[in-house]
């Protein structure tokens, strides 16, 4: 009790003091996650650290590819229409939990960026009623088309979401590739102005250099994360979102500027309990309920008494197409023998349904929410990943990451291994 008394005063002078630095300084100097992404190489579909260059994208100056999509009332629209106008083009899905992350903050800087002159656009799947759904529930009225599978944009042929990029008045490459849901927000505040240097008001000042004159980004500072005990945060946090919940608790009522704070402590600080690792072995697994690409409610207190492979997914994963034909080989396998597989993907019915039938899965494949309740639950966002449960309920192996991980934790008789 005492420990989490601590923390609360902490935190609570952590908020007071990042207060005062706003009031008087304008908006916090927002810190940047300068991890490089590299999915691809690591054979995860999730933003991680690592030495390795990632791919540069479009050269800067070039002419960025022509497009012609419908947006959300059925009109084509190409790029030309944004002629100029310097545009912030983004490959986005509001199923993509990354997405989501930054949606509503996004919707508040359009203003912003309009009086800078830039158009945000975004390049978005899914169908018309869902994308207005969902942009009115977070505030953006800027113009969304809609793309499908073969029908990308090329630059983002081989882009997860959300990436960028911003195009000057003439439809050329203004700015390095940004890849990721900060660096995204990272670009987009700096083009609308509201970067380090804002003033008492809280409106950003003009910069002389930086995006908001298309010059190149500034160097990223890397947000601090803290490892605390299970008992005292569940899985990830942001120290935004914490303090409110504090002072949520105590009965202070948030001022007019609290959102916005929370937001940049959040990209500034994050506390967490499972590193984003996923559970430890000999934690019970979280029970589910998902419906199945028939409609039918699974759980996994179905599967009580067989152990579980259970495999978190995402249809425009190119690691997870990788691994779809071991997990139908095992499930061929294991069938009779005491091992159920089950898919959680990530997307809408219609892409996980079109994944199956190219597969030939014969086992469940669920989906959870746009906002990966289930995998946060889990304590790990990447993709591919899979989990060993017990026949008990009660996870039997570190969590596995990519196709050789995955695979490591059901032998291949084939091979002659014995299970375990």
């Amino acid at each position: 009790m005492i420990t989490i008394m601590l923390l609360l005063l902490i935190l609570i002078s952590l908020w007071i003091g990042f207060y005062q630095l706003v009031k008087q300084q304008g908006r916090v100097l927002l810190r940047l996650d300068q991890l490089e992404q590299h999915a691809q190489a690591a054979g995860v579909g999730l933003e991680k650290p690592g030495e390795e260059a990632e791919p540069a994208g479009l050269p800067l100056q070039s002419d960025f590819p022509a497009f012609k999509f419908p947006d959300l009332e059925g009109r084509p629209v190409a790029l030309e229409a944004f002629r100029g106008k310097r545009v912030l083009l983004v490959h986005w899905n509001f199923e993509c939990g990354f997405c989501d992350s930054i949606a509503a903050e996004l919707g508040r800087l359009e203003t912003s960026l309009e009086r800078q002159d830039v158009q945000l656009v975004l390049l978005a799947y899914g169908d018309a009623r869902s994308n207005q759904e969902q942009a009115a529930e977070h505030g953006l009225k800027c113009p969304i088309l809609l793309m499908k599978d073969g029908e990308k944009a090329a630059p983002f042929e081989h882009e997860g979401t959300p990436v960028t990029y911003l195009l000057d008045k003439e439809g050329r490459v203004a700015a390095p590739l940004a890849r990721g849901a900060d660096r995204v927000l990272a670009l987009a505040l700096e083009v609308a102005g509201l970067e380090p240097g804002a003033s008492e008001a809280g409106k950003s000042t003009p910069q002389r250099s930086g995006l908001g004159s298309e010059g190149p980004l500034r160097e990223t500072l890397a947000p601090h994360r803290v490892n605390l005990p299970g008992f005292l945060v569940k899985h990830e946090i942001g120290l935004g979102d914490l303090i409110k919940r504090v002072t949520s608790a105590m009965g202070i009522k948030p001022c007019v500027g609290c959102e916005r704070r929370a937001g940049v402590l959040n990209r500034w600080m994050v506390f967490s309990s499972t590193g984003g690792s996923g559970l430890k072995a000999g934690t019970r697994a979280p029970v589910f309920l998902l419906p199945d690409l028939q409609g039918r409610m699974v759980s996994l207190e179905e599967y009580r008494g067989r152990r579980v492979l259970l495999v978190f997914s995402d249809p425009q994963c190119e690691p997870c197409d990788e691994l779809a034909p071991h997990l139908v080989r095992l499930h061929r396998e294991y069938a009779n023998d005491g091992l159920g597989v089950i898919l959680v993907g990530r997307g809408n019915a219609e892409e996980n349904h079109r994944k199956a039938e190219q597969h030939g899965f014969e086992f469940p494949v669920l989906l959870q929410d746009r906002k990966w309740k289930v995998s946060r639950e889990y304590g790990i966002l990447a993709t591919p990943v899979a989990f060993l449960i017990g026949a008990d309920g009660v996870i039997a192996r570190e969590a596995a990451v990519g196709r050789d991980a995955i695979l490591a934790l059901v032998p291949d008789r084939r091979r002659g291994q014995k299970e375990e």
